[in-house]
């Protein structure tokens, strides 16, 4: 089903643990699953040839300021824990996500003919799932030739 990102989420749970609530003042988040590739090119190939590496989880946050809810977030960006975040692509299919550890980094851009706004960035602290498939994003065992 195709869905429409104003109901995108984000959770969080600043400790790294499996209990996360929802993040308010966030407008929008993005997640790239790009992957490392190897060049294996040889004499006498008539193309490149190349071998993938592991999935890089990489991705950006988005909001606006509000002065009760933005402080712990950059309170979290500014530690050394890895939280857990939960990417929802919507809240109407809650259990479809994206969901690891991660590292934290946040700014505030305040504009003088504008909302104060904050954005952040993130990298993943482990392995990442995406449920309820329960697909990792571990690389998977190559099988033997």
């Amino acid at each position: 089903m195709r869905r429409h990102g104003s109901k995108g989420q984000v959770k969080m749970d600043p400790t790294g643990g499996a209990t996360t609530v929802a993040i308010g003042a966030l407008n929008a988040w993005s997640l790239s699953l790009a992957r490392d590739k190897a060049d294996v090119t040889c004499f006498g190939d008539t193309t490149k040839q190349y071998v993938m590496g592991l999935p890089a989880i990489e991705g950006d946050l988005k909001g606006v300021w509000d002065e009760e809810l933005t402080p712990d977030l950059i309170r979290v960006a500014l530690g050394e824990v890895a939280v857990m975040l939960e990417l929802i692509p919507s809240s109407a299919a809650p259990t479809h996500m994206f969901k690891g550890l991660a590292y934290l980094e946040t700014g505030i851009d305040c504009p003088a003919d504008g909302a104060v706004t904050m954005s952040g960035s993130f990298v993943g602290a482990g392995d990442w799932t995406l449920e309820p498939a329960g697909v990792t994003t571990a690389a998977p065992a190559q099988q033997a030739a």
